[in-house]
């Protein structure tokens, strides 16, 4: 007698297969939840104005505020948990975290614009008094800004030099970062 072939594959197995093949599997259902749950954890920490801009279901908006007024870790973890799960039940997790992302670059965007100030800032107060025009021109500072500028880099460098409270530091960051503002307008 012929011995029996371990796996023996009917034609319904063979369909089962094939309509088992197009769904997603277990791992990448795990993966895509995962995602959810981060998305959902960084949701938390955004403040009121920027969930405004987000399109987020009554539901999950209410699971973020309580989230907020939890005070013990562990019912904080219960509560991410759920707002995980409302995240997978939403219909267009993709425009979340679009909004998400355009949020953060926009953050970034501004970070990077302000360590671009600070370092103008610095090298305008760190130079010497002839050296300001010239740094003033290649950082694209107009003609009229020029003077109040290199007067409040002098006074800078002063304070600094004699260990003053950093008014006009200060005051230099604000001017600049008016400046950029204008010039991109």
């Amino acid at each position: 007698m012929p011995r029996k072939q371990r796996y023996q594959w009917s034609l319904e197995h063979a369909q089962d297969d094939a309509a088992s093949d197009m769904a997603p599997s277990r791992s990448s259902r795990k993966r895509d939840s995962a995602s959810l749950q981060r998305l959902g954890e960084s949701l938390t920490s955004l403040s009121e104005a920027q969930l405004d801009s987000i399109p987020l279901s009554a539901d999950l908006r209410e699971a973020i505020g309580e989230w907020r007024r939890i005070p013990s870790r562990e019912a904080e973890r219960r509560q991410l948990q759920y707002i995980g799960r409302l995240m997978r039940e939403e219909e267009h997790p993709e425009a979340i975290s679009d909004a998400v992302e355009t949020l953060r670059e926009r953050e970034e965007g501004g970070t990077l614009l302000a360590r671009q100030i600070e370092a103008q800032r610095e090298a305008l107060v760190s130079a010497a008094p002839g050296e300001r025009p010239a740094l003033c021109a290649r950082f694209g500072i107009p003609p009229q800004s020029t003077k109040e500028v290199e007067d409040l880099a002098a006074r800078a460098a002063n304070e600094r030099e004699y260990r003053r409270p950093p008014h006009a530091f200060r005051a230099l960051f604000r001017l600049l970062r008016e400046i950029g503002q204008q010039g991109q307008d």
